[in-house]
């Protein structure tokens, strides 16, 4: 077994399952950052930029802002439980995503249908690349919920609890870049 994988290591005060995440995490910061300064430096530059509200499917937009913020509460109340009471929760969280996913292909669908593709504009440019890699993201913790699933009746449940934690973590991150996307995209 990996030292650490439970136990709280004496040098940083946090598990490494956690520390690792937050390392993650702070790399994915820099990734969106540099998306999110590029367009704004795009946004300002231009002559006229559309309102996404014209544009975009808003109903779509909040409607997968609420689903995020239900799903990684479930989350959330999922790292009380030990062990394989987890999986409920979990179940919930992963069906959320599948629920995101959905409507992002629905609106995507609508707009392509529209003739609205991302070499239009820049600002549909930067709306289908963001977008695109939340909804990846998005993907990617729905597959750590379903590995946390499965490894939650064959690991000890303060493993399972660490995996729990650190997919909250991972979860939180994925709905405040949502909530970004939402002011700067759908709401500007």
């Amino acid at each position: 077994m990996i030292p650490y994988t439970a136990a709280r290591r004496p040098d940083t005060g946090v598990t490494n399952v956690t520390l690792g995440v937050w390392l993650f995490i702070a790399s994915e910061v820099m990734l969106f950052g540099a998306l999110f300064s590029s367009y704004t430096l795009l946004r300002v530059s231009a002559p006229a930029w559309p309102s996404g509200r014209e544009v975009l499917n808003l109903t779509i937009g909040l409607t997968n802002t609420a689903v995020l913020l239900l799903m990684t509460s479930a989350l959330w109340r999922a790292r009380r439980a030990e062990g394989p009471a987890a999986r409920p929760m979990l179940l919930v969280s992963t069906a959320g995503a599948v629920v995101f996913l959905a409507l992002k292909s629905l609106e995507y669908r609508g707009e392509i249908s529209a003739g609205l593709f991302p070499s239009t504009s820049t600002f549909l440019a930067m709306y289908y690349t963001l977008t695109g890699l939340h909804a990846l993201h998005v993907l990617a913790g729905a597959i750590g919920n379903l590995w946390a699933m499965a490894g939650a009746g064959r690991v000890l449940p303060a493993m399972t609890g660490g995996r729990v934690r650190a997919l909250g973590l991972y979860w939180t991150f994925v709905d405040l870049v949502w909530i970004v996307i939402l002011i700067l995209l759908y709401l500007s």
